[in-house]
């Protein structure tokens, strides 16, 4: 028996455990993870990036407290004088704008940040030429530069949260769950692959890509997928400036990584679904133009290592959904849909559930507009300008 059972420990199931640890309120607290590895997880997986970048309030809001959470981690999460640091690599963002709408759509993102005294720059191509003399900026019109962003060890802050959830008296079961049963309105056990059931008072569902099975068990729909992104490591000769992780117009993203770089891209034209096959042969359709365009120095990379994560990707509106089953089982709740921004939002998220639990309702960020409501009623929260 558990008062909270939270179903996945990877960033948001370890960071909501943390929270509620830390409260002494919130009673018996067990997450259930089937791979303390995380080996398949998607926030070990990601670039770890934590940017104030964004074009809606209530994520640029989280993504504050994430940065001062993880610039301040070591302390944090000390247990027993171990400490679960990490450095804080501030090498910043970068989203390219190129044409009349793009340029529209930067700049009111810009004004959406500033106005929340995010200290981004706004910047016309002759001031980007002269801040990145390495890049090619004939056909960009304007960037947003985030000189405050950064990127952390993706695996160290899973690791670090689930440790002090630990220290703290958060019991982690290593299971799958199979089933939920349901009766008188509400969640009442999870059944295990083992063939255990734990009895608990509230379930959270924070599973991530696999978090839409988790709620069929309900008879819960999400407007959530799988979505297979790959990334590569590659390095190049000689030597460039630092470089932030750079939005390019066309999709690709890249970003300093040691001694050479990675690349991404978000393609929602491949089909959703879970797929681990590294796409090697996209790296030279996809990747390679657009970065060899965009850095001259990238035109002689070599590619050394790729692999593939996922997004739970909302195909809503990209955006959190966070909350109970409005309309459902009233103690049957989400935190899911986070399509790439994850990590990032990963403290906040903790915070967030905490206070809805425990008080009823947001007490620090109000993140009301990202209820399940807005699914039933079928109206997209649209963040403006930078998207994962």
């Amino acid at each position: 028996m558990a008062n909270i059972i939270i179903i996945g420990g990877s960033i948001m199931g370890s960071s909501i455990a943390y929270h509620l640890a830390m409260t002494g309120r919130a009673g018996d607290v067990c997450v259930i993870e089937p791979d303390p590895s995380y080996e398949w997880a998607a926030a070990p997986r990601s670039s770890g990036g934590v940017r104030l970048m964004h074009g809606l309030p209530e994520n640029i809001e989280m993504s504050l407290y994430g940065r001062e959470v993880y610039k301040d981690f070591a302390r944090l999460m000390d247990v027993n004088g171990l400490p679960g640091g990490f450095d804080f690599l501030e090498h910043g963002y970068l989203y390219l704008a190129s044409g009349a709408e793009q340029v529209a759509m930067a700049e009111a993102s810009w004004r959406i940040q500033t106005g929340l005294g995010v200290p981004n720059k706004l910047l016309d191509r002759d001031a980007l030429a002269a801040r990145f003399p390495s890049m090619n900026v004939a056909d960009i019109d304007a960037a947003i530069h985030g000189p405050q962003d950064g990127f952390i060890d993706p695996n160290a802050a899973v690791l670090g949260f689930r440790r002090k959830a630990i220290s703290l008296g958060v019991e982690y079961i290593q299971d799958k769950v199979v089933d939920i049963e349901v009766s008188g309105g509400l969640a009442r056990h999870v059944v295990l692959q083992s063939g255990g059931r734990v009895a608990g008072d509230i379930i959270v569902n924070v599973a991530g890509a696999w978090g839409p099975e988790i709620c069929a068990m309900v008879g819960m729909t999400v407007p959530v997928e799988p979505l297979s992104r790959n990334t590569f490591y590659f390095e190049i000769r000689g030597e460039i400036e630092t470089m932030p992780l750079t939005k390019d117009p066309g999709g690709v993203a890249f970003r300093q990584e040691g001694a050479g770089f990675t690349g991404g891209l978000t393609d929602t034209n491949v089909p959703f679904g879970f797929d681990w096959e590294v796409k090697h042969d996209k790296f030279e359709t996809d990747f390679w133009p657009v970065l060899a365009h965009r850095v001259p120095a990238f035109e002689a990379l070599q590619v050394k290592r790729g692999w593939a994560g996922h997004y739970a990707y909302n195909k809503l509106d990209g955006n959190t959904i966070i909350g109970n089953w409005i309309g459902g089982l009233d103690n049957f709740y989400v935190a899911t849909g986070f399509t790439g921004a994850g990590l990032q939002k990963g403290p906040a998220i903790g915070r967030a559930m905490t206070e809805l639990l425990l008080d009823g309702g947001y007490q620090t960020i109000d993140l009301s507009r990202m209820s399940y409501q807005r699914v039933i009623d079928n109206k997209p929260l649209l963040e403006i300008g930078f998207a994962a």
